[in-house]
């Protein structure tokens, strides 16, 4: 037994195949074995990702590697990005004949000042009408607006840190106590605090490989400001933490792993008189991703989130990407597990990412032709 301990591990390609295909198979069998009674959440859509690459890969985003919609997972990844500046846009479009129809509109863009530091900002718009909530038989709408802005500094060659800041505004909003006021609207401060830890390529015996890490504690803040009822925004603290590898075979192929884990920090609202209510997200999620970019231009995806006592999280989903000279193109799609799904799920989303030093290279070479 101490002979079998004292063996060192090393990864292979086919391997760490065998790893993952076991994984997604584990993943599978519990979401097959889930309870489907929760509670919806009320106004938790802040905590709905952003972006199709992050939905692709079983909603994750902490560990993997830069992109422009980092802003919602780790900003602190923005000083490792290979591209100075980018302006990623992600939109979810409803289906209006559906009475619980949500729409999301994304906006990121993120500028490096040098090899050390970066800032990024991003907005993000949601609208959902929400058939639980009824009073005197009509259904309420919500309408909420987030915008975010953070600042990223790298204090060794592998790991940079980031402090955010987020303003969050929502109106509409349909409480279900302490009664309901069509003008209801609330107001919130957050704060987000992260690391990321992106390591040097390492040759191996059959393959180069990369290690990456990292976490983000999210929501941070006091109570809401301007609130017309006892009960505050529900836009809850969370705690992101992950890990993953790049298994580099060669230059045309590259493939990711990356597992993550989210916990609510927060996950009940309290009224005025200090009592929790009914309603909110409880539990937590792990997720598993897988990533394969081929040739540096064409990216496939899959993994798998299993929500802990939150069916609504246990989905598998699809992706796929193109990555071009002056837009990188993703999509998503998301099946869903449970008998009461996620508010995107059977939404195909769409994210663009434009490499604005690219394009005005592009613009000033043209105009300075003769």
């Amino acid at each position: 037994m101490d002979q079998f301990l004292s063996i060192p591990f090393r990864p292979t390609h086919y391997g760490m195949k065998k790893v993952a295909f076991l994984l997604v198979l584990a993943c599978m069998k519990g979401l097959s074995a889930q309870q489907t009674n929760v509670t919806p959440a009320r106004d938790g859509f802040i905590g709905i990702a952003t972006d199709a690459r992050a939905l692709g890969q079983g909603d994750m985003g902490v560990a993997t590697s830069a992109d422009a919609f980092s802003q919602f997972w780790n900003p602190s990844k923005y000083v490792f990005s290979d591209k100075k500046f980018e302006l990623g846009i992600t939109q979810i479009l409803a289906n209006r004949k559906e009475l619980n129809g949500f729409s999301q509109l994304s906006i990121s863009f993120y500028n490096k000042l040098d090899k050390r530091s970066a800032y990024g900002l991003s907005v993000r718009n949601y609208a959902y009408t929400i058939d639980q909530f009824v009073e005197f038989g009509a259904a309420r709408a919500t309408h909420e607006v987030s915008i975010d802005g953070s600042y990223s500094l790298r204090l060794g060659d592998t790991f940079a840190m980031s402090v955010g800041g987020r303003f969050i505004s929502l109106k509409g909003k349909a409480p279900l106590r302490n009664g309901f006021s069509e003008e209801s609207a609330s107001n919130l401060y957050g704060i987000d605090v992260s690391g990321f830890f992106y390591g040097n390529e390492m040759a191996y015996k059959k393959f180069n490989g990369r290690w990456r890490a990292g976490f983000n504690v999210s929501n941070l803040r006091g109570r809401s400001l301007n609130d017309n009822t006892d009960i505050e925004i529900y836009a809850p603290s969370m705690l992101k933490v992950g890990t993953g590898f790049d298994f580099i075979f060669d230059q045309d192929r590259i493939l990711g792993i990356t597992s993550e884990y989210k916990m609510l920090l927060d996950p009940h609202i309290e009224n005025a008189d200090g009592e929790k209510l009914d309603f909110g997200l409880e539990g937590s999620v792990a997720s598993l991703g897988l990533e394969f970019v081929f040739r540096e231009k064409l990216v496939a995806r899959t993994g798998c989130s299993y929500g802990i006592d939150r069916p609504t999280d246990s989905f598998v989903p699809l992706g796929a990407g193109f990555r071009g000279r002056y837009v990188d193109v993703d999509v998503a799609f998301l099946l869903g597990l449970a008998e009461e799904e996620n508010p995107v799920r059977r939404k195909l989303r769409i994210s663009l990412s434009l490499d604005l030093e690219e394009v005005f290279s592009g613009e000033r070479l043209v105009s300075e032709t003769p």
